[in-house]
Parts: C-alpha cells; structure tokens; sequence
C-alpha cells in the first residue's frame, strides 16, 4: 500500500493546530472555502472542489492535543476509500512539529501522484493559515458540488 507523508515545523502551539483542523473555519482558511463541518469525533467532514464533481466526505475517528484523524467514508473520491489521514502533533522548541501521513491507497498509481502533489501544496497552505492566519485554500466547489 501506498501513503503520502509530511513533517513540517509549525512556529504555533497544538492547539492553534487542531483548531485549524477540526473547525469548519479552520479547514476554510486553509483547505478549501467550501465546506460543512460540525468538527469533532464522529463528526462528518465535507470539503467541496471546484474541479470535483461532489464533496469529499471524511468522518473524525479522533481529536487530541496530539492527534487528529480522518477516515474517508464516503463513495467519493472512489481512489480515497478506505484511507486515513492522521495529523501527529509533537512539540518543539519553535512550536509544533506536524507529522501528516495519508495511508491506506491501494498503489502508487493513478490519482496518487497528483493526489500526494496536491497534499503538498496544501501543507505550505496549512502552515501559513496556521501561522500567520491566512492560507491558499484550494477554488471551492459551488452549488454543483453539493454545497
């Protein structure tokens, strides 16, 4: 199995970080502005493309001052099923040092490449959203994406 991983420095504290990941507010600074979102374990996460024809739908398996994990549970995007995002939060001495790992992918083909480029770009997003309270958050989806 495939998975896409990341470890960025965040000059912030844990909680500044699950706040920007377990708030509608928060994934619209920095994901995507389109977005529905109660935040909190159990609770169903559905950010919404511009490029993509319906929501994403991912469900809060759990929210710590340590970790934050996302399960992808709904049909769309078919190559996300049965993945897991987790988010590990680890203090440092400039702030919090964020290990993103997304695993489970069936292979390293198809969507994957461009799917681990998009993380990429997102986690430059995340951080300045994080940091500075203003992020690039991907174009949102309209009316056409179920939002």
């Amino acid at each position: 199995m495939a998975r896409v991983i990341f470890e960025i420095p965040i000059n912030a504290p844990a909680t500044a970080i699950v706040e920007a990941l377990d708030t509608e507010t928060g994934i619209a600074g920095w994901w995507t502005p389109t977005v529905r979102f109660a935040g909190g374990p159990g609770s169903v996460m559905k950010p919404s493309f511009a490029q993509a024809p319906m929501p994403f739908e991912l469900t809060v398996d759990d929210v710590s001052g340590s970790t934050v994990r996302w399960s992808s549970s709904g049909a769309f995007p078919p190559h996300w099923a049965d993945t897991t995002i987790t988010w590990t939060l680890t203090p440092d001495q400039s702030g919090t040092l964020v290990h993103f790992s997304h695993d489970g992918w069936a292979g390293d083909d198809g969507p994957f490449p461009s799917s681990a480029l998009t993380w990429g770009r997102l986690m430059d997003s995340f951080k300045q959203y994080v940091e500075t309270g203003t992020g690039t958050p991907l174009p949102g989806g309209g009316e056409e994406s179920g939002r």
